[in-house]
C-alpha cells in the first residue's frame, strides 16, 4: 500500500479561468519550463505554498531582539574552569 506521498492525485483540467487551469496550459507551462507535466504542478504548488504561508516561515527566519540576544546571554552557562593545554 503506498504511503501518502505516493498516492497518486487526479487532476480534472478546466477552461483557464482565475481558479482552474487547461490541460493546454500546463503543457504550454511545462515546455517553457523545460519540465515534465508532473513536475510542473509540484514547482507550482510549491511557489504557491511559499506565498501562502510565507509570513509562519518568515516568522521562524526573524533576527533576534535586542531582549532575546540578552536573555540567551543571561541563560548561557558561565565558563568555570581554565584551558590547560590544546590540541592546536
Amino acid at each position: 500500500m503506498p504511503t501518502t506521498s505516493q498516492q497518486p492525485l487526479k487532476l480534472n483540467f478546466k477552461d483557464d479561468t482565475l481558479t482552474t487551469v487547461s490541460r493546454d496550459a500546463l503543457r504550454g507551462l511545462a515546455k517553457k519550463l523545460g519540465f515534465n507535466e508532473t513536475q510542473t504542478v509540484l514547482y507550482a504548488l510549491a511557489r504557491l505554498r511559499d506565498e501562502v504561508f510565507v509570513e509562519q516561515d518568515s516568522e521562524k527566519l526573524m533576527p533576534l531582539t535586542k531582549t532575546q540576544h540578552k536573555a540567551i546571554a543571561k541563560a548561557e552557562p558561565k565558563g568555570r574552569g581554565k584551558v590547560i593545554g590544546s590540541l592546536l
